[in-house]
């Protein structure tokens, strides 16, 4: 089967485009923790623990903006001391004003933020704050160019009601805003009534012309076990209710939960962030305690999911006594930075259900086209592609080599190397790129190649190859 992958960027997030290797390992990366962790601690009262359950991204002027979760109120949950059990039904709340707030942060650099007192909400008789919208839980936020209505530009999908079990099953719910920070909440919300909370957005897909949310959905409505649900809709309004789309199997310790899962697009995938929620496997469910880390997940298609590198912790909880040993909820997407990739993400020292949870803001930082790397150690290994059509006149790879090298051989369908292209007249990579152009000594380009079907194999030595691309 010979591949149509234009000029867009491979990657090894999944197969498709491997045929075989040869003493090269796939392996998953993790994004390295900022050393300056913190980014952002709560300050107020209507914030309390800050969540990211959020938005964060850099807006056409190069302004970072964020979305956040405040938890408003100055209290903490209380549990209840019998003896029974415990479950939702026993968590107790002792303070009555104890709700979600949507905040508003910006930021010139992504790492020192600013709350400007936006004095849109009222909190406690003064409206000297950055809540964009009181009563609202994970803030899904999304500008929308499609829209012709410029009321609707900015549209916002949360959960609507305060904080305990008991209140919490009002829903998911939409808003709109002309500026992201003023919203009008839709007349007839909640828009989806049967779900669980941690519902995320994509937005719209234009694969399927839809709009996409991965809600939960309901564990109070026969399968008590977390997983992940996709609803959608043509006009934001009008959803369908979750069908599950990835749920643990087998091969997860017992225990294992999907708390939620963050989905955002990246060079022709769909890159799903688990919230991998470790949970006693003695306790009844619905359980309640336990710790959550992050790990991915990967779709062609938005629907089809695999779980990626051996479901190996992407961001892991950090040791005892850390401010991210407990759980770690990550924003909808990350942002592109330079030659970087940056997570955003909030920490809690304890695991879910226990009280007293601070929520400071982190963030970690991963390579361009960095989630899984072909590596090869001190012996040559070999990675061949799948025929494909080439459709451009240069090979660009991103991958690294200061003690090693990268040699590319560029193949006919049957395996069979072009003449000019072999690994003799291919010049050696043995440097750091995330842009290198790969050129052999009489063939500085694949002019000569192009609408042919070739295939490429790599010779790596001591060598971490990321991505490349025909272009």
């Amino acid at each position: 089967m010979v591949l149509n992958i234009g000029t867009q960027k491979q990657l090894f997030i999944d197969d498709l485009i491997i045929d075989h290797t040869d003493n090269v390992e796939l392996n998953l990366n993790q994004p390295r923790k900022y050393v300056g962790n913190p980014i952002m601690i709560p300050i107020y009262p209507w914030e309390n623990r800050l969540t990211l359950l959020g938005t964060v991204w850099r807006n056409e002027d190069g302004l970072f903006e964020m979305w956040y979760q405040g938890y408003a109120g100055m209290g903490v949950p209380s549990i209840a001391t019998d003896d029974s059990d415990l479950a939702y039904e026993q968590i107790r709340f002792d303070i009555d004003d104890l709700h979600y707030t949507a905040c508003y942060a910006t930021s010139e650099d992504g790492i020192f933020w600013d709350r400007p007192n936006l004095k849109l909400v009222d909190y406690k008789g003064s409206k000297d704050n950055n809540i964009v919208l009181d009563h609202a839980a994970f803030a899904n936020v999304i500008k929308d160019d499609r829209d012709p209505d410029p009321n609707r530009l900015y549209k916002f999908l949360f959960y609507d009601g305060i904080i305990g079990p008991a209140t919490m099953g009002e829903g998911v719910s939409v808003a709109f805003s002309p500026d992201g920070k003023n919203w009008t909440r839709h007349p007839d919300n909640p828009v989806i009534k049967r779900v669980s909370d941690c519902h995320v957005l994509l937005g719209w897909d234009d694969l399927h012309n839809t709009y996409v949310s991965y809600a939960r959905p309901s564990v109070h409505e026969g399968n008590k076990t977390r997983r992940i649900g996709r609803s959608v809709s043509d006009d934001f309004i009008n959803w369908t209710l979750p069908e599950t789309v990835l749920a643990p199997d087998e091969l997860d310790p017992p225990g294992f939960e999907f708390y939620g899962m963050t989905v955002f697009k990246y060079e022709g995938f769909y890159i799903g962030q688990l919230y991998a929620y470790a949970a006693p496997p003695e306790e009844p469910q619905i359980r309640f305690y336990g710790t959550m880390d992050i790990q991915l997940a990967s779709s062609r298609d938005g629907i089809e999911w695999e779980r990626t590198g051996n479901r190996k912790s992407f961001i892991p909880n950090g040791p005892p006594g850390s401010i991210d040993a407990g759980e770690i909820y990550i924003a909808r997407e990350p942002v592109i930075v330079d030659d970087e990739i940056w997570f955003y993400y909030s920490a809690c020292p304890s695991e879910h259900g226990i009280t007293g949870r601070t929520g400071p803001l982190c963030l970690g930082k991963l390579r361009m086209d960095g989630f899984v790397s072909a590596d090869a150690g001190n012996q040559m290994g070999t990675l061949v592609t799948k025929p494909f059509v080439c459709e451009g006149n240069e090979l660009i790879i991103n991958a690294s080599a200061e003690k090693g090298l990268v040699a590319v051989v560029v193949l006919d369908e049957s395996g069979i190397q072009y003449s000019g292209y072999s690994k003799r007249d291919c010049v050696l990579f043995d440097s750091d790129s995330i842009s290198h152009k790969v050129t052999w000594e009489k063939r500085p380009t694949l002019d000569e190649l192009k609408g042919k079907t070739i295939r490429l194999k790599f010779y790596l030595k001591d060598a971490n190859l990321y991505s490349f691309t025909i272009r």
